[in-house]
């Protein structure tokens, strides 16, 4: 496996990868020049240099980051792939000493982050991709 840093990635792998852990694709979103990321980590197969793995964070980078898009590839799924990209991310995080690191997750995944002293809070959230209509061209 081959992990790269912080590097550009192709609107199409990230794309297919996002599918094929059943998310949606959002292209035109990920191909939007405004996206962007804090610090992120890809994982390609060293064979195919096919993109099976990746991390995503966003911060203002000192008080808070939220670390987004974590996605391993079904066919790599089960193999530590996904702590592996969660223990490099928080290891980044805290040498940038970012104050609070947030993650959200579905109730079936505690566990897994509750691993890396993820802990629940209240929070809020609004899911307006779906309700997003246009305006001028943009939403």
């Amino acid at each position: 496996m081959i992990y790269k840093y912080n590097e550009k990635i192709d609107v199409k792998e990230i794309c297919d990868l996002r599918q094929s852990v059943g998310w949606n694709r959002m292209e035109k979103e990920m191909a939007d020049p405004r996206l962007k990321s804090y610090y992120h980590i890809a994982v390609y197969e060293e064979e195919k240099q096919k993109l099976i793995g990746f991390v995503d964070s966003v911060s203002n980078g000192v008080t808070d980051a939220y670390i987004q898009d974590l996605m391993v590839h079904p066919d790599f799924q089960g193999k530590g792939l996904g702590s592996e990209l969660m223990n490099k991310m928080i290891e980044y995080l805290k040498k940038e000493c970012i104050y609070m690191i947030s993650v959200l997750y579905d109730e079936d995944l505690k566990y897994f982050y509750s691993r890396f002293g993820f802990y629940n809070l209240l929070c809020g959230q609004m899911e307006t991709y779906k309700m997003c209509k246009p305006a001028g061209g943009r939403c």
